[in-house]
């Protein structure tokens, strides 16, 4: 392990933290990098509703990756001989915090696809299709953003990519 960016775990996406954890809806697993679970947990902090003005702002993300990280190389230093760990846990809670705001679009796209899917094949009584175009549109928000088109072109940027940038 060199450091939080080699962290890889299964992310089951919609998991709740409890004493005992029973895994259901194995779908929704992927075996994917902490970073986008992390983004990914970010994200759904909007709810279904997609409330953007709720969303953490980067001193709330790096709170919470600090606490991940410390927490993380704890467990790992328990579970190794040898004792304390060398790693520069600030060091590795900014790396990580990178690695996070670079998949913050991710979900969007993960879930936009989800929601196309579901608007073809689910009974439930949700507007799916409109939830994709909301989902889809923060991919389209994020990418906009990593290429300067909002600069380029004058446009405003989207609320969620605001909230994102948000320091406080």
């Amino acid at each position: 392990m060199n450091g939080a960016g080699d962290i890889r775990e299964v992310c089951q996406n919609t998991l709740q933290q409890q004493p005992s954890v029973s895994f259901i809806d194995y779908e929704y697993a992927t075996p994917s990098p902490a970073a986008f679970d992390l983004a990914n947990h970010f994200a759904e902090w909007g709810g279904f509703d997609c409330d953007y003005r709720v969303l953490p702002t980067r001193a709330q993300r790096l709170e919470f990756i600090r606490e991940y990280i410390h927490t993380y190389f704890s467990l790992v230093d328990e579970s190794e001989e040898g004792g304390e760990s060398s790693i520069d846990e600030e060091a590795e809670a900014q790396r990580l915090l990178a690695e996070v705001d670079m998949f913050r679009g991710v979900p969007g796209f993960y879930w936009g696809i989800w929601a196309l899917i579901q608007a073809t094949i689910s009974h439930i009584d949700f507007d799916y299709a409109q939830y994709a175009v909301v989902r889809l549109g923060e991919y389209w928000a994020w990418r906009d953003a990593m290429d300067g088109k909002h600069d380029v072109a004058g446009k405003e940027v989207p609320l969620r990519e605001q909230r994102w940038a948000q320091l406080e």
